[in-house]
């Protein structure tokens, strides 16, 4: 059982003795611990044998002892010891009971005065380290603990690095974090970590508690792009109701330039300020899948851009292949989602009330662009069919799609996208008409495929 064999092993820890394990991760386990003598419950993280012989491993894990030990503030996990032995190495923590904020996200949302409260205690403790010239660097609701009397803890640590270069610089070109709250800046070559990026990461944090989604969506480098060239979407298209002033206050934490982005205090300071009237009330949190419609994806489809000077009658459909070989023309790829929501019951006939379409970006660059069109199709929350038909940019009608509505559901959440590659450019619009209960067309959304 990994818990004996650490006892064993890390015999510099007789003074504690081991209760259970925490959790472990690449570094290896945590654990909980009593001292024998004072019965202080404390955290162990101990480095894996395996990491011991990477030197760069033990050098974060050194560092993270020496960073927790200059920072003593409520809303810290503070340090108690670090110890180095034959065995590998430890680092005695103070033990945060509770759970973190993930797993508490992961079980429904969160009611808003909470969620402020929570964005208040880690939005300190990022000004606390920021203070001493400290850049956390891995910001997200797995690192911050929710203590039983409502407060809330930042740590792990474990790859923050002081802002002074002098004194800690990681190895050119390493990339630490998670993506999902990463910051755009952290892909350029020239990139040093600074608090502008922990900025970013607490507003990621903040949009997920507070809108229910995160901002940016899909995995790896595909998620990175998103964070560089995609505006998040509106909350509104996810929270209906959801105040202006706390849209306007997390956009401004998400800007993509680092030096005009809203601090992590100065967001939380805004949100706080956000009347509790304001704040529409907390969607029921169901597994996903459950209560929504899913429509099947159209096919994929290829459009190839024309040629200067070709007739549009010589105009000719290429494969994604043809058209990576020969470098010319534009592959569009379309899929169609839609999601009903339920909100509230509504009796009657099926009434469409209204319809919002935004598309990120509208403007794309070679050698590859990815647009995403977002309608939001309101209706009274009756029964009945919605039927949906998007014109695409190149002027194509998609085949015509049937949505039930079961009775309390009032919005229809749509989706097209695009993904552009080629030398050729390409601009147009794209709408979604509703034909039936009630005839409505959005306004049009423009985009545009650029090339130098």
């Amino acid at each position: 059982m990994p818990v004996t064999h650490f006892s064993e092993v890390h015999t510099g820890l007789a003074d504690y003795e081991i209760q259970g394990e925490l959790g472990r991760g690449g570094f290896g386990q945590v654990l909980l611990a009593r001292h024998r003598i004072l019965g202080r419950l404390v955290a162990v993280k101990q480095i894996s044998p395996a990491a011991m012989h990477d030197d760069d491993a033990v050098a974060r894990f050194r560092r993270e002892a020496a960073l927790l030990a200059a920072l003593d503030h409520p809303g810290i996990v503070r340090v108690y010891d670090f110890r180095t032995g034959p065995a590998g190495a430890v680092l005695i923590l103070e033990y945060v009971p509770g759970q973190s904020l993930r797993q508490a996200l992961d079980r429904g949302p969160m009611p808003v005065p909470r969620a402020l409260s929570v964005l208040a205690d880690v939005a300190a403790a990022l000004a606390a380290a920021a203070a001493r010239g400290i850049v956390h660097r891995d910001v997200k609701p797995a690192n911050v603990f929710l203590l039983p009397d409502s407060r809330a803890k930042l740590g792990d640590f474990g790859i923050a690095r002081a802002a002074d270069t002098r004194l800690f610089r990681t190895a050119d070109g390493m990339l630490t974090g998670t993506p999902a709250y990463l910051p755009p800046e952290c892909l350029l070559p020239e990139y040093e970590p600074h608090g502008h990026g922990d900025d970013y990461s607490f507003a990621v944090m903040a949009y997920e508690m507070l809108v229910g989604v995160l901002p940016f969506q899909g995995e790896g480098l595909v998620l990175l792009g998103q964070h560089g060239h995609r505006a998040p979407a509106a909350p509104e298209l996810h929270r209906p109701g959801f105040p202006p002033a706390a849209t306007e206050a997390l956009l401004a934490g998400l800007a993509k330039e680092p030096a005009g982005r809203l601090p992590a205090v100065a967001l939380a300071t805004r949100l706080a300020a956000v009347p509790e009237g304001d704040w529409p009330p907390p969607a029921a949190h169901r597994p996903v899948g459950d209560d929504t419609t899913q429509v099947d994806p159209l096919p994929r489809t290829t459009l190839g851009a024309p040629r200067p000077g070709v007739p549009a009658a010589r105009r000719r459909w290429r494969s994604p292949a043809q058209l990576a070989l020969l470098a010319i023309g534009a592959a569009i790829v379309a899929v169609v989602v839609a999601v009903v929501l339920v909100v509230r019951a509504g009796p009657g006939r099926l009434q469409v009330e209204g319809m919002a379409l935004e598309v990120t970006p509208s403007v794309g660059q070679c050698p590859r662009a990815d647009f995403e069109f977002v309608a939001v199709v309101r209706t009274n929350g009756a029964s009945g069919q919605l039927r949906l038909q998007w014109t695409r940019p190149d002027g194509r009608r998609t085949d015509v799609l049937s949505v039930a509505v079961a009775d309390g559901q009032r919005r229809a959440q749509a989706r097209l996208e695009f993904t552009v590659t080629g030398g050729g450019p390409l601009t147009g619009t794209a709408t979604l008409a509703v034909l039936g209960p009630d005839r409505l067309t959005s306004a049009p959304a423009p985009i545009s495929y650029r090339c130098p």
